[in-house]
């Protein structure tokens, strides 16, 4: 780890929960800003920096205590009254919690950071000595953060922060090339976190994850339980081998299996529960990204939380946060309106974006709604056609559900001119395919003029994947039962051809039949006689198979010195047969006219 050789646990654990604080801060930070006189808020953040000042210092950061310091002083300033909380100076704060952020990444690199950025000393001590120079947001910032307008004597300031004569300050401005610039240069951002991203820390928090004891304690209590039906089952199976085979002892050796059952069911669940963590952790980064990006565009958006204490899996919660991030910015700036577009609707000028999580049986709900000005499905269909994702004919055959999905075509945006922040047309694809990619589905349902929501739905897990087993000859596969509809029978003389597929009428909704063998390469012996109704994304069909076994919930094995198209990994069956748990949705991009005869031959008899 180069700077901290032998404290390697130690930083590990400053990182871990100085990141926790961190996040902690920019939403107590966020709340200031609705509470600015609010004494304990600004005690409780005082003490927060305090916190990471300390730990910085026993790791000798000296650049990170100096900013901490210097912050830290502000906040004293504050909360005794001598100064008052302005939409600049908090502007000024956010930008030194990003520095911060930006300090723990050189750390989880196991390097000492470099000085904070210049003007960003300098206003935090201009802002201390009452001072702070005008902020001002400018037309087109490159990515959110926060501007001067006015030009300070910046080594002057400096060398203050330094306690060095102004003479050795300029030293050190020059080496530190940016300062330098930002010197020269008054339009240069404060913060660098427009354009530095906030994933360095992900080193101290990706290989930890927090367990309420009470959780391991069920484990541990479990497994004796487990180890004592285990001596009970030994001691059963050598009279069973001695011969006592009478009803007594075969009636203790089936209660003893049904208790091994039960017990393992238990463990694995009480496991899983040490896998699962409160989504509102991955929540909390939201409203902050929310405010900085509302700043940059001249707007007024609130956040509103709920359903934090929701829990899911930790895998799927990193997996989760560039989708979300996306989303929420798409809120912004796609979904609300300018305070003064949002006055003459009548609306208030404070938009509301609201992220909500709940669970749903085995699923996990999130939904990521606006009150801006929604869209309309007939803009969406036009938009689609002009930028040739569609055909005319086939924009026409669409309701209006279906015409809101057509924000997730790649390539389709309804920017005409590309910012930093959107219009090229890459986004929401993206965000589908990450959620397709976590046995997921996400669905849009907008009203012109009231906003639009995304609806998210996920499994609990991935570790644990409930599957359909169908058979294919002797061979068992696994089928993810999330995409199962219905089992029915499949018979040659309900069959009809459709542009010279076969297709089934259930329920008079005339459905294409896609054998499995047919999907894998595999040659097909005998006719199929089960028809799997699936629903993939838009597409709904019928899988034919030569039966099926059964359903279950299995651990999925992943295959990790190969890994052939369309196989999701392995499980075992209850007599130890290897079963392939299937990739539906990959096999079917292999062959999109698939996909798309499930789309376009989905529809309703007369």
């Amino acid at each position: 780890m180069g700077d901290f050789a032998g404290i390697e646990d130690l930083l590990h654990d400053f990182l871990t929960e100085a990141s926790e604080l961190l996040s902690d801060l920019d939403n107590k930070l966020l709340e200031l800003e609705k509470r600015p006189g609010d004494l304990d808020l600004l005690n409780n953040v005082y003490r927060d920096f305090h916190t990471i000042k300390g730990g910085a210092g026993f790791l000798n950061a000296a650049e990170l205590v100096r900013l901490c310091h210097l912050t830290e002083n502000l906040f004293d300033k504050l909360r005794n009254g001598e100064l008052t909380l302005t939409p600049e100076t908090l502007d000024a704060i956010l930008a030194a919690t990003a520095e911060v952020r930006e300090m723990f990444g050189s750390l989880s690199q196991g390097s000492q950071p470099d000085a904070a950025d210049l003007k960003l000393m300098a206003a935090l001590q201009a802002a201390i000595d009452s001072k702070a120079p005008a902020l001002a947001k400018p037309d087109a910032a490159p990515g959110g953060g926060i501007w001067i307008a006015a030009e300070p004597d910046w080594n002057a300031l400096y060398a203050a922060l330094l306690e060095k004569p102004p003479a050795a300050a300029q030293p050190e401005a020059e080496a530190h090339g940016e300062g330098r610039r930002a010197a020269d240069n008054p339009e240069l951002e404060i913060a660098r976190a427009g354009r530095r991203g906030t994933d360095k820390m992900a080193v101290a928090s990706e290989s930890t994850i927090r367990v309420d004891t009470h959780r391991l304690d069920q484990v541990l209590v479990l497994s004796g339980e487990i180890g004592l039906t285990k001596n009970r089952l030994n001691s059963l199976r050598n009279n069973i081998l001695r011969g006592k085979t009478d009803s007594a002892t075969l009636s203790a050796l089936d209660q003893a299996v049904g208790q091994l059952d039960l017990l393992v069911g238990n463990l694995q669940n009480a496991v899983m529960k040490t896998r699962m963590q409160p989504i509102g952790r991955l929540f909390g980064k939201y409203p902050r990204i929310a405010r900085d990006l509302a700043r940059q565009l001249g707007k007024e958006v609130e956040v509103v939380l709920s359903g934090e204490e929701t829990e899911i899996d930790k895998t799927m919660i990193e997996d989760l946060n560039d989708p979300l991030v996306h989303l929420v910015r798409n809120a912004v700036d796609h979904g609300v309106e300018e305070p003064a577009e949002r006055a003459a609707l009548g609306k208030p000028a404070k938009s509301v974006v609201r992220l909500q999580a709940r669970q749903e049986g085995d699923h996990i709900v999130i939904e990521i709604a606006d009150d801006g000005r929604g869209m309309r499905p007939e803009a969406i269909r036009a938009k689609a056609v002009e930028k040739g994702l569609i055909g005319l004919e086939e924009a026409n055959a669409l309701d209006d559900r279906q015409s809101l999905r057509l924000v997730f075509l790649p390539g389709f945006t309804t920017k005409r001119e590309i910012t930093s922040v959107s219009g090229r047309g890459v986004g929401m694809d993206v965000v589908k395919t990450n959620i397709e990619r976590l046995n997921g589905t996400i669905d849009v349902d907008s009203e012109p003029g009231r906003g639009t929501r995304f609806t998210i739905s996920l499994p609990l897990t991935l570790a644990i994947l409930s599957v359909l087993i169908v058979r294919l000859g002797r061979q068992a596969f696994a089928l993810p039962l999330s995409l199962v509809r219905e089992i029915l029978p499949v018979r040659a003389g309900q069959m009809q051809q459709v542009s010279g597929r076969p297709t089934l009428v259930v329920r008079g909704e005339v459905l294409p039949v896609i054998t499995l063998s047919g999907l894998i390469g595999w040659q097909q012996e005998g006719t199929p006689e089960i028809g799997i109704l699936m629903q993939i994304g838009a597409s709904s069909l019928v899988l034919a198979v030569d039966g099926f076994v059964g359903h279950d919930d299995v651990v999925i094995k992943s295959l990790d010195t190969f890994r052939p198209a369309g196989v999701a990994g392995v499980t075992l069956s209850g007599d130890g047969e290897i079963v392939l748990i299937l990739d539906i949705k990959e096999l079917f991009q292999q062959d999109r006219g698939l996909i798309d005869a499930g789309r376009n031959h989905a529809f309703r008899t007369h």
